[in-house]
């Protein structure tokens, strides 16, 4: 009981987008900072032990040198490379080491690989990444409080929390993945440098989340239909450069495109998508999986996600207000 996680992505916020678009560019020290305050944050908030994810950039060990400590702090051992891998294995480890939340520091892509080490993590989604569609903008130390009173139990889980949508993607060789905001199939033939950033070639989009303000591929369905985070189901959108029906989205930071688009349908949940080959898979603005010209994947909608906490609402429940 206690045990407040932090799991940092070192590589977030540092892709290709920064040279295409206008991306900003996290820093190490940025993110150095950005840990210290969530540690801060989660010993304010009652934490017994603040458990860190480990990196080759030493981020975690910089981040509380010379901290006045009130709990006791473990940093993971480093991997032997920092990747989407060992962003999984921390969240994996998190769960049996029996940590009561997690804050988790990255974009869209690093909150996919914790879901996928550990998908129905309690946590509380801080955005450091590029494509910040489904982390929010929170203070890391205010943060760090909301993790160590759900860890604590000083508020309850299922009263600080929703529970996030999932797209379930099922290839035909029987291996699967998730994507937490959208799955989009493109025309590409090679995942390359991962990150989506011409629209042309965008075939067809699931996303979870289509609400205004959003920037990335999720932009594309926000332009036509609404989706909000919370609520069950998710847009299916189809493109096509050539169509005469054309909407303007942010898919980038400081990167507006004009998309061509064919059709649009809201999905509810447990509903299924096909997408068929050849092309790429993105998950979550990132592209991950390749399809050959006779493959498919079914791309379903589950509720079953990542345990939301919502900063502001575990802070006030804390302080009598709710």
């Amino acid at each position: 009981m206690g045990t407040v996680a932090i799991i940092v992505n070192p590589a977030a916020g540092k892709d290709i987008r920064r040279l295409v678009a206008e991306a900003s560019p996290v820093s190490d020290a940025s993110k150095v900072g950005t840990l210290r305050r969530a540690v801060i944050g989660a010993m304010e908030g009652g934490a017994t032990r603040v458990i860190m994810s480990g990196d080759r950039r030493g981020l975690a060990e910089r981040a509380i040198d010379r901290l006045e400590a009130s709990a006791e702090i473990e940093i993971m051992d480093a991997p032997a490379a920092d990747s989407a891998h060992s962003t999984r294995e921390a969240a994996a480890l998190c769960r049996s080491r029996g940590v009561g939340a997690v804050v988790v520091l990255g974009g869209d892509g690093t909150h996919r690989d914790v879901a996928k080490g550990w998908r129905d993590a309690p946590i509380v989604a801080l955005s450091t990444g590029t494509n910040n569609v489904f982390p929010r903008p929170h203070e890391a130390t205010v943060a760090g409080e909301a993790a160590a009173l759900v860890a604590t139990e000083k508020v309850p889980l299922a009263a600080v929390t929703h529970r996030a949508k999932t797209i379930d993607v099922q290839l035909d060789d029987g291996e699967n993945d998730l994507g937490l905001v959208d799955v989009v199939l493109t025309n590409d033939r090679f995942t390359a440098a991962r990150a989506v950033w011409s629209p042309d070639g965008v075939r067809e989009i699931v996303a979870t989340i289509a609400e205004p303000g959003s920037v990335g591929l999720s932009a594309i369905a926000a332009a036509v239909a609404h989706q909000d985070r919370r609520a069950p189901g998710a847009v299916h959108v189809r493109c096509d450069p050539n169509a005469a029906s054309r909407v303007r989205a942010p898919i980038a930071p400081g990167l507006y495109a004009s998309i061509g688009l064919m059709s649009h349908r809201h999905l509810e949940a447990g509903d299924s998508v096909t997408l068929k080959g050849p092309g790429v898979l993105s998950f979550d603005g990132e592209r991950d999986r390749t399809l050959g010209a006779d493959r498919t994947a079914t791309a379903t909608i589950r509720v079953d996600g990542p345990r939301v906490i919502d900063v502001g609402r575990a802070l006030a429940w804390a302080s009598g207000r709710e």
